[in-house]
């Protein structure tokens, strides 16, 4: 199934669009699953694939949630709280951007540019040419996932410093560029040793992101 959207997005067999591909994913969740390839160019990259019907079951899952808000309402302490039309409007409008891979490689693109100037942070390039609304192309960076304790501190990088710097970048992306990656969970964060010493925190994933105005 994940072959044939490979194959519809391109028109093309997927060994003339990924000459070397991993049939087993390399991460897998509810909405796409990530597998390691290799460009016609040479080039070790990761292609997030978006899994066959996802539309379909977002519409669904997005009704039921629809029905239940307006049974939330009828509550009143609840309604006194929170705004139940407010919060689906806005889960929603996360929901479908989460599923289109050309504004997350936007994002992407957004993310690098703010942090070029940091070489303490990494954040993959975007094959634009291998990218589509169902299939995201990007440079592969997966390295030390950030909750493998034992692999950060056998490549002699400090838990500590690693915390500090991931708390630092995240006060610069909310209160300095007012856009920031909104899914921190630990598959989406890595550790990159580097062979002169040192590393680099590395972030991938940027279907989930959020803005803050100057208000």
């Amino acid at each position: 199934e994940i072959r044939s959207v490979v194959e519809a997005e391109f028109g093309q067999p997927l060994a003339q669009v990924f000459p070397r591909f991993v049939s087993t994913p390399e991460a897998a969740a509810s909405l796409a699953q990530v597998h390691r390839a290799r460009l016609l160019t040479g080039d070790e990259v990761v292609v997030k694939i978006q899994r066959p019907r996802i539309e379909e079951i977002v519409e669904t899952d997005l009704r039921a949630i629809q029905t239940a808000a307006r049974w939330l309402k009828q509550s009143r302490p609840l309604r006194r709280r929170v705004n139940p039309d407010r919060l689906y409007d806005e889960f929603s409008r996360t929901l479908w951007q989460e599923v289109d891979y050309l504004a997350e490689g936007e994002h992407a693109r957004r993310f690098k540019a703010m942090f070029d100037d940091d070489p303490e942070v990494r954040v993959p390039e975007v094959y634009s040419d291998y990218t589509t609304r169902r299939v995201l192309t990007l440079e592969d960076v997966y390295f030390i996932k950030i909750t493998d304790y034992s692999a950060i501190e056998a490549a002699g990088v400090s838990r500590a410093e690693v915390a500090e710097r991931l708390f630092d970048t995240y006060l610069r992306q909310i209160f300095v560029d007012g856009f920031f990656h909104a899914d921190p969970h630990p598959g989406n964060l890595f550790v990159q040793p580097l062979d002169e010493g040192g590393w680099r925190l590395v972030f991938v994933d940027f279907g989930m992101v959020g803005y803050l105005t100057e208000n």
